[in-house]
């Protein structure tokens, strides 16, 4: 396989990073919220003819995420003499719970066209990060529906399996929250929705990284992954640190001791997985585990079993 070929195949792995079995890494969640987020509600409705009265006021127990897939006219929100905005096509709003918020769609043409999510436990998902308290609100601005499509997909399920479809209803609030979380600040209380990931046009950082995932154990230098990639090392390194932050070795001791966690987890001996990580020795691998986490595998390991000690002492 010649560089040119070689590179290629690189680019076209990280393509399939999403459905490929690449081996040898993982995560290990130690930071998982007290309260995670429950679905209660999904629904899509469809009015043929907009509310009568000026300022219908809502205020619900949940999280809110309402969604526009008309124009959905007018909304103001905390108190009744905040000033009305616009709420059109292809934007969702989120409430915090207890928000009261008022709409108007007098002035709207039929038919209206709606989704909604209501939800506990948003706290836990990090949402509340996103919502002013002197606003009340987030806009989420969604150019191309992915957010839209995901919650009328709730709803449907609901609608299809009652009860029964929670589970696949709950995956679906996930990849929505996610896409929130993943939104970008565009203006005061408004985000975009991330565009999605296009496998057509992989960058340098992700051939680079599919690469260092199936390498992970070998010792790696800059001239052996540029040339493997078909770059100088000038190029490898300006480039990939311009798109990800860091260097790509950086990023190779990140992987391996993101690795290293998940073995210990296991309960794998530091001298085992050293060798498997493709670390010198034990003394390297905790002196890199430190840098990288800020305390050594075997504070690591004592905070992992603390709970469980605890428990066992009451």
């Amino acid at each position: 396989m010649d560089r040119q070929a070689n590179y290629l195949y690189y680019l076209a792995m990280a393509k399939q990073a999403g459905v490929a079995n690449t081996k040898g890494y993982g995560w290990t969640w130690l930071t998982a919220p007290a309260e995670a987020p429950v679905l209660v509600n999904a629904t899509r409705a469809v009015w043929a003819t907009p509310h009568a009265s000026r300022g219908t006021r809502h205020s619900n127990p949940y999280w809110v995420l309402d969604y526009s897939l008309s124009d959905l006219g007018l909304f103001k929100v905390g108190r009744r003499t905040a000033p009305w905005l616009r709420h059109p096509a292809g934007e969702a709003l989120l409430y915090p719970p207890h928000t009261p918020y008022w709409e108007d769609m007098r002035a709207v043409k039929p038919p209206i066209r709606n989704v909604w999510l209501m939800f506990r436990g948003g706290s836990g998902a990090g949402l509340d990060t996103l919502v002013r308290r002197a606003a009340g609100y987030a806009r989420f601005v969604d150019p191309e529906g992915r957010l839209g499509r995901l919650i009328e997909k709730a709803a449907e399920v609901g609608q299809r399996e009652e009860d029964d479809g929670f589970w696949k209803a709950m995956e679906l609030l996930c990849e929505a929250l996610d896409l929130l979380r993943h939104s970008v600040l565009i203006e005061v209380d408004t985000y975009r929705i991330p565009a999605a990931f296009s496998p057509e046009t992989p960058t340098l950082a992700t051939a680079v990284t599919a690469f260092l995932r199936e390498r992970m154990a070998q010792r790696l230098s800059l001239a052996a992954i540029a040339e493997h990639l078909h770059v100088s090392v000038s190029t490898l390194s300006h480039r990939y640190r311009a798109e990800t932050g860091e260097a790509p070795i950086a990023t190779l001791i990140r992987l391996r001791i993101q690795q290293a966690r998940n073995l210990m987890m296991k309960g794998q001996r530091l001298k085992t997985i050293a060798a498997a990580l493709g670390f010198s020795d034990v003394y390297h691998l905790s002196k890199m585990f430190k840098r990288v986490e800020g305390n050594s595998p075997r504070q690591f390991v004592k905070a992992l079993n603390a709970p469980a000690v605890r428990k066992r002492k009451r």
